[in-house]
């Protein structure tokens, strides 16, 4: 017995010389709805994407047009580099252009893509970043992982199909 509590003493004495690294916000995983703050708090490299990123003008005047209220579901990973890409810069085109009658929500998903269940099951989530436009419960349209040009004009394209305001 004496052998065991020497161990377990020894053990304790080494833990204390070589403590366990802190886990960073870059290794938490973050589920479910999820603010923009906690988003750019993820790391370094999710707020410098950020603050680099300058979309285009003519974009964002088009996505500043009121129009019919509409939803923005955006779907990520903060362990994903395609959500660490994408999802800054989203962040930036949102508070640059503001358009006025958009709700939007963000949800981190496991790697695996299979929590939070219920939403990701709804939303039929497959690859992230996965960001969904709909008016009136009726999806328009979405961007899955990487924009066709770039991300602002895509977006652009999908506002264009939301109704004016009257």
């Amino acid at each position: 017995m004496w052998s065991v509590r020497a161990l377990l003493g020894c053990a304790f004495t080494l833990c204390a010389f070589f403590p366990a690294p802190l886990a960073g916000a870059s290794d938490d995983i973050l589920l479910g709805r999820v603010k923009p703050s906690a988003i750019l708090a993820i790391s370094e490299a999710w707020r410098g994407g950020h603050d680099s990123y300058e979309p285009a003008a003519e974009d964002l005047n088009l996505l500043s047009v009121p129009r019919a209220r509409a939803n923005l579901d955006v779907y990520f990973g903060s362990w994903c580099g395609d959500s660490r890409r994408e999802v800054p810069r989203l962040l930036k085109i949102l508070d640059r252009a503001a358009p006025s009658d958009l709700r939007v929500r963000f949800y981190g998903v496991d790697r695996a893509k299979k929590e939070p269940a219920r939403l990701v099951r709804r939303a039929r989530i497959e690859r992230v970043p996965t960001i969904i436009v709909s008016v009136g419960g009726r999806e328009i349209g979405r961007i899955v992982e990487t924009p066709k040009s770039s991300l602002e004009h895509d977006l652009a394209l999908l506002f264009e199909q939301i109704p004016a305001r009257p």
